[in-house]
């Protein structure tokens, strides 16, 4: 597959060797809202190495959460009464993790 003339190489979700306790998402319904924390043990969120985003998949489509260094490793979402499906985190050194609600 190619966009923009690149060729684009698919995000396999858990594939890099690296510490499954701190990348794998925390998925918390609270109510009408997800709370998703990443890693069961907090990962860092430094300029060097944080996680840059959280996606929620839902029976209703998906949402996408931009985090920061210096933030919390977590991210709440409005569900709208739809069914959590699963929750993505891409860490900037060690890619995409994945965690099935």
């Amino acid at each position: 597959m190619t966009c923009c003339g690149q060729h684009m190489t698919e995000l396999v979700p858990g594939s890099v060797d690296a510490s499954h306790e701190k990348h794998v998402p925390v998925i918390k319904v609270e109510g009408d809202k997800a709370i998703v924390h990443i890693g069961s043990v907090d990962h860092p969120m430094l300029a060097e190495h944080y996680i840059e985003w959280v996606y929620l998949q839902s029976e209703d489509g998906g949402q996408r959460k931009c985090l920061q260094p210096g933030g919390a490793p977590e991210a709440v979402f409005a569900l709208g009464g739809a069914k959590v499906v699963a929750a993505y985190a891409y860490c900037n050194l060690h890619g995409l993790w994945k965690a099935n609600a």
